[in-house]
């Protein structure tokens, strides 16, 4: 009988990957998974289904409801309180995916800066800027649909976001040349900061189901972007010249710590506060609600954060491990 041959596996000694063989294959699954569960190729519009009962915002991440003069309001103005923190939700997420995050992949795109980005990774980025403007899309389309069956509805007003101040408040601190590099690497620290609870807090029983499914279809393509925006941070960080390293670690803790601050939600809360009740002690009430509260490592977002600094390698660089210890936080 005649031998069978030999496959190429049975014969051939496994070949040593490169790390740009291996940064190349992870770029081609990153492509893969887009095509096949990114929300823009995969799902269809997300309506609205009003005759359906249920919360348009967790009650467990409104500290409001802790208020006592908040608490006592009928259900009526409850719901309206929760609706307005949804309105606040989706109004951060159209500033912070245009301005910040679709500006970065641009910026790495465009290829003016002090190191240059692989074609995979470009071609990814270009993705990740695809998702951004479909989530703006999908979060103007849902405000939208709450002002036509709310026309009653007034909204408030915004204030900038911790996210977005932190990055302005940090470029303040740095020479110009560095401002643009920063930019990716806040990014990079936005989109790797994906938690756990915010998922379970929207996925419990009172939440509204188009709201449930909203979110969890946004945080399917935020977790996908946890990954890129990880081995992003950790090539730019590696490829970066030493003088921008240093230059910009002493300022990472200084951007950690203002990112995760919550100024704008107590700032936002006095404010609904106000509207609600009628108080003119609304920003004294919100003031004792957060008393006592400080951004610490053992927080689970803050977590996350220092983590993937670890896994990035940034937190290995003298200075952002000076940074962080001017702040009194080991990592």
């Amino acid at each position: 009988m005649k031998e069978p041959a030999c496959t190429v596996e049975q014969t051939t000694a496994p070949l040593e990957t490169t790390p740009r063989q291996a940064s190349i294959s992870r770029s081609l699954e990153y492509r893969d998974r887009w095509e096949a569960r990114g929300s823009i190729r995969t799902r269809p519009r997300k309506p609205i289904d009003f005759a359906k009962e249920g919360h348009f915002f967790p009650t467990e991440k409104q500290p409001l409801l802790l208020n006592e003069v908040a608490s006592s309001l009928g259900q009526d103005s409850r719901n309206t309180l929760l609706l307005h923190s949804f309105f606040k939700y989706l109004n951060d997420i159209i500033n912070l995916e245009v301005k910040f995050i679709v500006s970065a992949c641009e910026k790495l795109i465009d290829g003016k800066l002090p190191l240059n980005y692989p074609d995979n990774l470009k071609l990814n980025a270009y993705t990740v800027i695809i998702d951004e403007y479909y989530h703006v899309y999908v979060a103007k389309d849902m405000i939208l649909q709450l002002r036509n069956q709310h026309p009653e509805f007034k909204e408030l007003d915004y204030p900038l976001s911790d996210s977005y101040r932190s990055v302005i408040e940090t470029k303040a601190l740095l020479d110009e040349k560095y401002h643009d590099v920063f930019e990716i690497l806040a990014v990079c620290i936005f989109e790797t900061t994906l938690v756990r609870e915010l998922v379970e807090f929207f996925n419990s029983d009172n939440i509204h189901p188009s709201i449930k499914y909203y979110i969890n279809d946004h945080m399917n393509d935020e977790s996908r972007h946890y990954g890129f925006f990880l081995d992003l941070m950790k090539y730019t960080w590696e490829n970066l010249p030493e003088e921008y390293r240093a230059a910009i670690g002493t300022h990472i803790a200084f951007f950690v710590k203002r990112y995760l601050n919550i100024e704008s939600d107590k700032a936002y809360n006095a404010q609904l506060l106000g509207h609600l009740t009628g108080t003119s002690q609304a920003t004294e009430q919100v003031a004792v609600l957060y008393k006592g509260f400080d951004i610490t490592p053992d927080i689970p977002i803050v977590k996350n954060v220092l983590t993937a600094l670890k896994n990035s390698g940034v937190a290995n660089h003298a200075s952002v491990r000076t940074s962080f210890n001017a702040i009194g936080w080991q990592v």
